[in-house]
């Protein structure tokens, strides 16, 4: 694709980050990560379960994403990028961050709350998908927010920032959306999440697999036995992409 000129960027920018309340900042991508679709592929996901093997039917899963999404969204990541770096909707003294690792073809994309996170908890993040056996060219590291901050978000940051999340999700197509924490849960099933009941089960929203686990910060300040949980967590989203 060619680089936009100057005027053409302008308008891209200008259009997206217009405060119409009502109006999807990108438009054209529907319910956002496909509501309607949750039972049906869901349901023949447990049916597939018995006669594929879980790789196999991850793989089908999101040829079929690609073949969808494809008809539904013009913007590419590339554009979306572009708008969410120059986003001045919130009045929050930072520069957006973009995704890290791999931005265009991701086996994982794994949501956080934000940019903010300690060394430590980064260490811990990593060490566990490392052990878990992903490299960093199969996993996309994302945000909820993307402007770091040192203090909690306020509700309408949250709701400035979370179509950037919704888009990047269905143009990164992954084939499974990992949520540490419960933030990230919960802006994408419009509720609040208990991670204690919902960690360590693949849910459907739509047609995306989605687990759920606790975010490194939590692990850090709760100790006890959420290191290993997370652990094991980690194993089966590996196991999700790769187990035969």
């Amino acid at each position: 694709m060619e680089d936009f000129d100057e005027l053409d960027l302008q308008k891209l920018i200008e259009s997206a980050l217009a405060e119409n309340p009502n109006q999807h900042p990108f438009g054209g991508s529907e319910t956002y990560l496909g509501l309607a679709e949750t039972d049906i592929l869901s349901t023949i996901y447990s049916r597939l379960e018995n006669r594929m093997t879980i790789s196999e039917i991850t793989q089908l899963f999101h040829d079929i994403r690609v073949d969808i999404l494809s008809r539904k969204i013009s913007t590419n990541i590339k554009d979306l990028h572009t708008v969410t770096k120059n986003c001045r909707k919130c009045k929050i003294d930072s520069v957006p961050e973009l995704p890290k690792w791999n931005v265009e073809n991701p086996d994982v994309a794994i949501v956080v709350d934000s940019p903010s996170m300690s060394p430590e908890a980064i260490t811990l993040m990593v060490n566990a998908f490392k052990d878990s056996g992903f490299s960093s060219d199969q996993l996309c590291l994302t945000y909820v927010n993307r402007c770091p901050v040192r203090r909690k978000y306020e509700e309408q940051e949250i709701i400035n920032c979370s179509p950037y999340l919704h888009l990047e999700l269905q143009l990164l197509n992954p084939k499974l959306i990992l949520c540490l924490g419960g933030t990230p849960a919960s802006i994408l099933f419009g509720s609040q999440t208990k991670i204690k009941e919902s960690r360590g089960n693949i849910m459907w929203l739509g047609y995306w697999p989605i687990l759920v686990t606790y975010s490194p910060m939590y692990i850090l300040k709760s100790g006890g036995s959420t290191p290993e949980h997370f652990s094991i967590d980690i194993k089966q989203a590996y196991d999700f992409i790769h187990k035969r």
